[in-house]
């Protein structure tokens, strides 16, 4: 149960992340962007940890 809820997160975020990119015309450096890809890279990592725990 706990994997899809991050997994749901993680979908969500991305798609959040490509929106707002384009938004901004792919500013990269945007502290907006930032902020989502590191929301992003923390589920992720936190996705592979569960992984490893199964």
């Amino acid at each position: 149960m706990k994997q899809i809820t991050i997994q749901e997160k993680i979908y969500k975020l991305r798609e959040e992340l490509y929106f707002v990119s384009n938004q901004l015309n792919y500013d990269l450096t945007n502290p907006i962007l930032v902020s989502i890809s590191q929301q992003l890279d923390q589920l992720l990592n936190q996705y592979a940890r569960i992984k490893q725990e199964i």
